[in-house]
């Protein structure tokens, strides 16, 4: 937390800002006013005020006010945003219905402008800001983005000053957490080294209840279940190589020991939300990742040539219980190995005048390898309507291939954007040309699948501006695709794996930006209708020759969404802030959409997208005297209710989250207390429909899902020198 700075400001608005803790008050009203944030969404620093879309971003102090360190934390704090972290440490999310849950992910993750494909849900730390760009993001970042990006933006080392700073949290669930961050100009030169690391652990709330099983045993597991572990850090070096030519290179590295698929089991539509589970063992996940970058900016006459590198090595191993009960009948082990490579060339204009440009050229090769074992265990003569003894249960009787698989992609592409100022009007267009290949091998048959294809990604605005502070009316049309791939298993009679091709959606949307009251409030609007074509789900098929159920990735068909979201920001007093935002969307498969087995999904609702959201927060900062500060947050957050199946049977329910802060400062420390979820409301931050693999329930699948956290109440301090 920073010693000196002011309150938070809006943490949701669309182009969030912050007031400056120097800024002399205004003359017309007596109080601080809203300053632009300067973002790099489009890949140059501009104001996110006269950027011709929707973009909420958050700097540092909001991100340490709002006491956003996971996933969860900034998903309930976006407008149509849905975001938290799967059970196996993935992230799910969606933006304005854009997107998926489970494997087909179509939202990109980002740090030093890198999309980061294996540890999304890592600690966000030591960042300057988070960008949340919404809508469809092909032309400048290509695939996977089809929802949006998400963009951390880490704080560069500073060659001007020495400076650290250490945090220390302790809480409930016997929370304990450590940050350290030291920056360091190395020499006269002007070039510095900064440094970041972090452990934390939590034992968690779920427990283990160690339930009976069918023949009367009982486990023994740790009854925290749902404990975790992680480390990690983060090395970056800066300065200038000669003049014109600079140099930025970071090394980061982190660990994970957290619980794998602790799902809870719920039979019906009325959700229980019960924190004591029944498992054989503790379920867990272990992920390693090393990952790198440098960059090299060289200035010229008129642009600046940037390339940007980068290397990913991560692993990861799964335990899983797939049974998801008390009994010793299936589960996986299963590691992933990840091999990303990247490198991106672009040229951007850096002129004063009315015509701005960038163009670049993007290469991916993406390589995952997995090598998973089924253990079937003693159990599984349950299916038999058999109970096994106690010496039997636990046997295995059989360890067969899961998935022995080879998953590569290559993507090359080139971009290119401009936008044109004439008087009140500006123009502005892109355009991507992106080939990928998708290349899969079941290395346990011999069977291989590949496809390639070039898409082609427009996009245009057209802003009108109002005065002379920013305000705006704009309207763009963008377009986004997520690349095709190919399943693990394939039909009868088949010699390839069956697979499924990209989806692709149309965005246009229509906005309002506005300074209003002499800079006291920010206020945007923004109206949007996508067309999302050949949507990616996981599902079940039948294969057509022997009618066995195959598990896989399908284009299901078209939908549409139509949506709205609003952001306001208001500096009510010197001392108060206050945040209001709010978002709702209405989809539906369009007509003619219906499922192999004959589900027509014409006029349903699309999985996975949240109805409506709303947030309110107020920041209080204000001196108490003796130098002190005291800095106080409330902020509530509704998150609506989405549909959990294509065919909507089951619907996840709408929850409301209230946090509370409050805490004092001085120049160089802040003591705060936090409590999260207030009123301990219960909730599942995602839920899906899963194959049953327990005998002793009889129906094809279940509704699982992921708890949100608990009420949770901790204190830290947070030192600067």
């Amino acid at each position: 937390m920073t010693a000196a700075g002011t309150s938070a400001a809006s943490l949701v608005a669309v182009f969030l800002t912050q007031p400056s803790a120097a800024q002399e008050p205004a003359a017309t009203t007596g109080g601080a006013v809203l300053e632009e944030i300067v973002v790099t969404a489009r890949k140059r620093a501009e104001s996110a005020l006269e950027i011709p879309e929707s973009i909420t971003s958050f700097s540092a102090e909001a991100i340490e006010r709002a006491n956003i360190t996971g996933l969860e934390d900034l998903g309930a704090m976006v407008s149509n945003l849905s975001l938290s972290q799967r059970a196996d440490g993935f992230p799910n999310v969606s933006i304005r219905g854009l997107g998926s849950f489970g494997n087909t992910q179509g939202v990109g993750f980002y740090i030093d402008d890198v999309q980061n494909f294996t540890d999304a849900s890592a600690r966000i730390g030591d960042v300057e800001r988070i960008e949340v760009l919404k809508g469809p993001q092909g032309t400048l970042y290509g695939g996977s983005n089809i929802g949006g990006a998400i963009r951390f933006v880490p704080v560069r080392p500073d060659a001007s000053e020495f400076s650290g700073r250490i945090k220390g949290v302790l809480g409930e669930q016997s929370l304990r957490d450590i940050e350290l961050m030291l920056n360091t100009p190395l020499g006269e030169s002007d070039w510095a080294v900064r440094v970041f690391g972090y452990s934390a652990a939590n034992d968690g709330f779920l427990v283990n209840g160690n339930l009976p099983r069918a023949n009367g045993g009982e486990g023994s597991s740790d009854p925290d279940i749902g404990a975790w572990e992680e480390y990690g850090a983060r090395v970056a070096l800066a300065g200038p190589m000669t003049d014109r030519l600079s140099f930025y290179g970071t090394l980061r590295w982190n660990e994970l020991d957290a619980p794998n698929d602790v799902w809870t089991t719920e039979l019906d539509n009325d959700f229980e939300f019960p924190t004591v589970l029944g498992r054989t063992y503790n379920p867990r996940m272990y992920r390693d990742t090393v990952a790198g970058t440098l960059q090299f900016d060289y200035e010229l006459d008129g642009f600046t040539l940037t390339s940007v590198t980068s290397y990913t090595d991560s692993s990861l191993e799964e335990n899983i219980d797939l049974d998801i009960s008390p009994e010793y009948v299936i589960d996986v082990f299963r590691p992933i190995d990840f091999e990303i490579f990247t490198q991106e060339l672009r040229l951007t204009s850096t002129g004063t005048g009315p015509f701005e440009w960038l163009a670049g050229l993007y290469y991916l090769d993406f390589k995952q390898e997995t090598d998973a074992v089924l253990l079937i265990q003693g159990g599984f003569s349950l299916f038999d309507g058999v109970i096994p003894t106690a010496e039997e249960e636990a046997t295995t009787l059989q360890v067969a291939t899961f998935e022995d698989r080879l998953r590569k992609r290559e993507q090359l592409a080139g971009f290119a954007t401009a936008s044109y100022r004439a008087g009140d009007w500006e123009f502005g267009g892109g355009l991507r040309v992106d080939r990928w290949q998708a290349d899969v091998t079941n290395r346990d048959n011999g069977l291989t699948g590949q496809q390639e294809e070039t898409e082609v990604l427009p996009r245009a605005s057209i802003s009108y501006f109002l005065g002379d502070q920013g305000s705006n009316i704009y309207a763009n049309v963008a377009q986004g695709f997520e690349p095709g791939s190919f399943n693990l298993s394939n039909f009868e009679g088949e010699t390839s794996l069956f697979g499924y091709d990209p989806e692709e959606a149309t965005s246009y949307e229509i906005g309002y930006k506005a300074r209003l009251a002499d800079g006291h409030v920010m206020l945007t609007i923004a109206a949007f209708r996508i067309d999302y074509e050949d949507r990616q789900f996981e599902q079940q098929i039948a294969d057509p020759v022997t009618g066995n159920i195959v598990e896989g990735i399908l284009n299901v068909g078209d939908s549409t969404q139509d949506g709205v979201e609003f952001d306001l920001s208001w500096r009510a007093t010197e001392a108060l802030m206050v945040s209001f935002s709010g978002g709702y969307v209405d989809g539906e498969w369009d007509d003619g959409t219906v499922l192999s087995d004959g589900s027509d999904l014409s006029g349903l609702t699309p999985p996975y997208m949240i109805e409506d959201s709303l947030m309110l927060a107020l920041d209080y900062d204000r001196p108490i005297g003796n130098e002190l500060r005291f800095l106080g947050r409330a902020q509530v957050s509704r998150i609506g209710s989405f549909e959990t199946d294509l065919r909507n049977q089951f619907q996840n329910p709408d929850y409301t989250l209230v946090n509370l802060r409050a805490g004092v400062a001085r120049d160089n420390w802040e003591l705060a207390v936090n409590v999260e979820n207030v009123f301990d409301e219960e909730f599942y931050t995602d839920t899906t429909l899963f194959p049953n693999f327990n005998p002793l329930i009889p129906q094809p699948s279940l509704v699982i899902g992921t708890h949100g956290q608990a009420r949770l109440a901790t204190v830290s301090l947070n030192v600067r020198f």
